[in-house]
């Protein structure tokens, strides 16, 4: 006992100290570095959720060897406002259903085959042209402001010190169109959550068929160049914008050209209504909806016409967004 109390009070005293000393350090130790670890793992379980939701997308993909239901699925992925792997599957369903019904109603109306799949292409086509003026729209709001989208990266890019993923989220901040700025987080978020170079090819090849210029193809390469083999292309950036600059007044002046091709298409609404107005007015007496719809010449061209008029405002629709290239 006697030689307890005296190691007690001989060397016992400074390990209670020392003790007390790593406690004290341990916890502080514990209080400072709690918040970035709490911060650090949250990312981490951030990216692991991003990536668990494009594993469970990409487990149903499909990959297209067709050349046209490549076009089909990139066209879909582009106008989808919602990112969905069914986008490609609702719209053959739909195209098949329209040509289908259409095609019905036509043979067995006019007994006439060739007739009943000529109109049943052109009614099932109307997804696939309602499709590319949604995409005519994004390339037209994208190439008006393409010139300010690479200048303002080129300039994010310098100042975050050739970090090409922090140059395009400084770059979409300063994007005032909410489209525009939708276009380029999809682009920043798949490039976040990319396992293989595929898939990272996959996501700039989707922006770049958004913009759907030579430009955006350029800036594409760019993008893989410092994105995936990590190399500096501020001068590849610096030359693209001078470039850009050197043909904005050519643009302009083929835009102004599309001018009477669109009014022209326009046109065939008022004259189509009028057409069916003056008919009214010379039938005089006679039962203009017997006249028009009874007989079978009659509602052929009726129907002809129709579809002339819905197709003619398609392009047109097309031809007012002109796509900004050279």
């Amino acid at each position: 006992m006697d030689e307890l109390m005296h190691w007690i009070w001989g060397n016992g005293v400074f390990y209670i100290l020392y003790l007390l000393l790593i406690i004290v350090a341990l916890n502080t130790t514990k209080h400072i570095i709690k918040a970035p670890l709490k911060e650090k793992l949250n990312q981490w379980q951030y990216k692991y959720r991003l990536r668990k939701i494009r594993t469970e997308n990409n487990k149903s993909h499909v990959e297209f060897s067709s050349p046209f239901m490549k076009h089909i699925y990139l066209l879909a992925k582009t106008t989808s406002k919602e990112n969905s792997e069914q986008d490609v599957i609702s719209f053959v369903v739909i195209t098949v259903l329209l040509f289908s019904f259409s095609f019905l109603m036509i043979f067995l109306k006019f007994n006439d085959a060739f007739f009943g799949l000529v109109i049943g292409l052109l009614i099932g086509s109307i997804p696939y042209m309602l499709l590319q003026i949604r995409l005519r729209k994004l390339r037209f709001l994208m190439g008006g402001e393409f010139l300010a989208i690479v200048q303002s990266l080129t300039q994010n890019y310098n100042a975050h010190h050739y970090d090409m993923y922090h140059a395009l989220v400084a770059t979409q901040k300063g994007i005032k169109d909410k489209t525009l700025r939708k276009i380029v987080l999809k682009l920043i978020s798949d490039l976040q959550v990319s396992r293989n170079e595929e898939e990272l090819r996959l996501s700039v090849k989707l922006f770049v068929y958004t913009a759907g210029s030579s430009w955006a193809k350029r800036l594409g390469n760019i993008i893989i160049k410092s994105y995936l083999h990590n190399e500096n292309v501020l001068k590849t950036l610096l030359t693209l914008t001078s470039q850009i600059e050197g043909t904005e007044e050519m643009l302009e002046q083929e835009k102004s050209n599309t001018l009477d091709s669109v009014f022209n298409g326009f046109l065939t609404i008022p004259i189509f209504i009028m057409s069916i107005g003056l008919g009214y007015f010379v039938s005089g007496p006679q039962d203009w909806v017997q006249l028009q719809f009874g007989n079978q010449w009659t509602l052929s061209l009726f129907v002809i016409c129709l579809v002339g008029v819905i197709f003619s405002v398609f392009i047109a629709m097309m031809l007012k967004r002109p796509k900004n290239d050279i």
